[in-house]
Protein backbone atom coordinates (compact mmCIF):
# COMPACT_ATOMS: atom_id res chain seq x y z
CA UNK A 1 0.00 0.00 0.00
CA UNK A 2 1.11 3.42 -0.47
CA UNK A 3 1.33 6.39 1.52
CA UNK A 4 -1.14 8.08 -0.15
CA UNK A 5 -3.61 5.69 -0.03
CA UNK A 6 -2.68 4.76 3.70
CA UNK A 7 -3.66 8.39 4.49
CA UNK A 8 -7.23 8.45 2.89
CA UNK A 9 -6.01 9.98 -0.98
CA UNK A 10 -5.69 8.32 -4.00
CA UNK A 11 -7.89 6.25 -6.29
CA UNK A 12 -9.29 3.69 -4.42
CA UNK A 13 -10.33 5.63 -1.74
CA UNK A 14 -14.03 5.90 -1.36
CA UNK A 15 -14.89 7.91 1.75
CA UNK A 16 -17.78 10.06 0.54
CA UNK A 17 -19.67 11.23 -2.56
CA UNK A 18 -17.81 11.10 -5.63
CA UNK A 19 -16.14 14.27 -6.69
CA UNK A 20 -17.27 14.43 -10.01
CA UNK A 21 -20.94 13.75 -9.19
CA UNK A 22 -23.32 17.05 -7.10
CA UNK A 23 -26.67 15.98 -6.02
CA UNK A 24 -28.87 18.75 -5.76
CA UNK A 25 -32.22 17.20 -5.62
CA UNK A 26 -33.86 13.73 -6.73
CA UNK A 27 -32.48 12.33 -9.73
CA UNK A 28 -34.15 12.90 -12.98
CA UNK A 29 -36.03 9.38 -13.93
CA UNK A 30 -38.13 10.23 -10.09
CA UNK A 31 -41.56 12.07 -10.53
CA UNK A 32 -41.42 15.43 -8.24
CA UNK A 33 -44.65 16.69 -8.75
CA UNK A 34 -46.30 19.17 -6.72
CA UNK A 35 -49.08 18.08 -3.84
CA UNK A 36 -52.73 18.30 -5.20
CA UNK A 37 -53.36 20.71 -2.57
CA UNK A 38 -51.87 23.77 -1.34
CA UNK A 39 -51.16 24.66 2.23
CA UNK A 40 -54.02 26.96 3.53
CA UNK A 41 -50.90 29.53 4.68
CA UNK A 42 -50.02 29.52 1.08
CA UNK A 43 -52.92 30.47 -0.30
CA UNK A 44 -53.38 32.98 2.90
CA UNK A 45 -49.84 34.77 1.13
CA UNK A 46 -50.94 34.44 -2.55
CA UNK A 47 -54.04 36.18 -1.32
CA UNK A 48 -52.58 39.27 0.54
CA UNK A 49 -50.26 38.90 -2.35
CA UNK A 50 -52.93 39.77 -4.79
CA UNK A 51 -54.90 42.16 -2.27
CA UNK A 52 -51.22 43.88 -2.45
CA UNK A 53 -51.03 44.49 -5.65
CA UNK A 54 -54.58 45.50 -6.68
CA UNK A 55 -54.11 48.42 -4.07
CA UNK A 56 -50.69 49.36 -5.03
CA UNK A 57 -52.72 49.73 -8.87
CA UNK A 58 -55.27 51.24 -7.27
CA UNK A 59 -53.21 54.01 -5.41
CA UNK A 60 -51.22 54.48 -8.67
CA UNK A 61 -54.19 55.07 -10.68
CA UNK A 62 -55.60 57.52 -8.40
CA UNK A 63 -51.98 59.46 -8.12
CA UNK A 64 -52.11 60.15 -11.83
CA UNK A 65 -55.52 60.74 -11.65
CA UNK A 66 -54.86 63.39 -9.29
CA UNK A 67 -51.77 64.89 -11.27
CA UNK A 68 -53.72 65.64 -14.17
CA UNK A 69 -56.80 66.85 -12.56
CA UNK A 70 -54.91 70.04 -11.96
CA UNK A 71 -54.13 70.32 -15.45
CA UNK A 72 -57.68 71.43 -16.51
Amino acid sequence: MRASQRAGGGATSHRGPDPGRVSWGPALCTSSAPPLKEHPVELLFELLLVLVAVGVLAFAGLTVKKLYQGQR
